[in-house]
């Protein structure tokens, strides 16, 4: 019997959803399955998805570009879903040239980005103390998204695309058939002729040649009392360390040493990262009042060269839509849009 359907998206993080959201409003007939909710597992569940272009990566840079004006495309759609505060970076000096190449390359009307001095910095962040002769790129129409209120978003344009999302659905096996792919969760076998495994970090449990590996990504909670959260968000190179708002009076705080595992589950939380976290907010911004909450080791499947892997075979039925290792925030809905036309395109050639 010939599958009904044409896609198969295993995974409801920023990735699937997005992907969910395109290929349907292509008119594919999609299912997605999720073992939790969309937006509620994996490395969405704890990104909080700082928007950019700047990347010591020339390719990164290029996605981000695109992935910022998919962004506010979105948020015209779904207010709320991205909030442009501002992005300061304190550069390394070595890399004082390779952002001066990405402002002509990248900087536009449309979105700027520019070098500025250390007095400028401190309007935005009082409490930082940057010293004269400091590299300070600036891009004031970057900022955040919230990754899970996206996931939402994209699932319900899906839906009304005529798309089929199964919750709390395990995915145990994929396979390729004559047909196209099966995807098995449960005592269920889902048929389609096309399944794009958008699993995060555990889409190698489901895909053998999938090359990804588990990072994590530490981030703390951050409050003040006084509700003097910093209102762009930063990241500062020499530290490794970087802020995003989200209000007057929270923020969240990255950059704790980072661990690998072959899996997520052999990834454990060290109460020593927030302990770590608190020094790294004082180093940023001296004096401030901001206090760690709490923290959780939030995690992503990496590639070694950190782009993503994006994977669609002539001959295969099964496709990888994953590997964003940290920096999928930022470009995945533009990726969405061009890997679901070229889905379409694969399909019905």
């Amino acid at each position: 019997m010939n599958p009904v359907r044409d896609l198969i998206i295993i995974g409801a993080g920023l990735a699937g959803s997005a992907l969910a959201s395109f290929a349907s409003r292509l008119g594919l007939r999609v299912l997605v399955l999720d073992v939790t909710t969309p937006g509620a597992g994996g490395a969405t569940a704890h990104s909080r998805g700082i928007v950019r272009v700047y990347d010591q990566h020339p390719i990164l840079m290029e996605m981000n570009r695109d992935g910022v004006t998919e962004w506010a495309h979105t948020a015209q759609r779904w207010p709320g879903v991205f909030t442009r505060c501002g992005v300061l970076y304190l550069l390394k000096d070595e890399h004082r040239d390779n952002a001066r190449s990405a402002i002509d390359d990248f900087s536009g009307d449309d979105y700027p980005m520019a070098f500025i001095e250390p007095a400028r910095a401190r309007e935005m962040l009082p409490a930082l103390t940057p010293d004269a002769g400091d590299v300070i790129l600036w891009e004031p129409l970057g900022g955040y998204v919230n990754p899970r209120l996206a996931c939402q978003a994209f699932i319900a344009e899906a839906r009304q695309h005529g798309a089929q999302v199964l919750e709390g659905t395990r995915v145990s096996a994929v396979n390729q058939t004559r047909e196209g792919a099966s995807v098995t969760a449960g005592s269920q076998t889902f048929t389609a002729r096309l399944a794009v495994v958008a699993a995060g970090a555990n889409s190698v449990t489901l895909a053998a040649d999938c090359p990804v590996f588990s990072r994590t990504i530490p981030l703390s909670s951050l409050y003040s009392p006084t509700g003097e959260a910093p209102g762009v968000c930063l990241l500062d190179e020499r530290s490794g360390g970087y802020l995003r708002p989200d209000g007057r009076d929270v923020a969240f705080v990255g950059g704790a040493p980072q661990h690998d595992a072959a899996r997520p589950e052999q990834l454990q939380w060290s109460k020593a990262n927030q302990r770590y976290h608190q020094k790294l907010t004082q180093h940023l911004l001296p004096g401030s009042d901001l206090h760690v909450v709490d923290g959780r080791d939030g995690y992503d499947g990496y590639t070694a060269d950190f782009l993503p892997e994006i994977r669609l075979e002539k001959d295969k039925a099964i496709a990888l839509f994953c590997g964003f290792s940290g920096r999928g925030a930022k470009y995945i809905p533009a990726a969405a849009r061009r890997f679901s036309e070229q889905i379409k395109e694969r399909l019905y050639a």
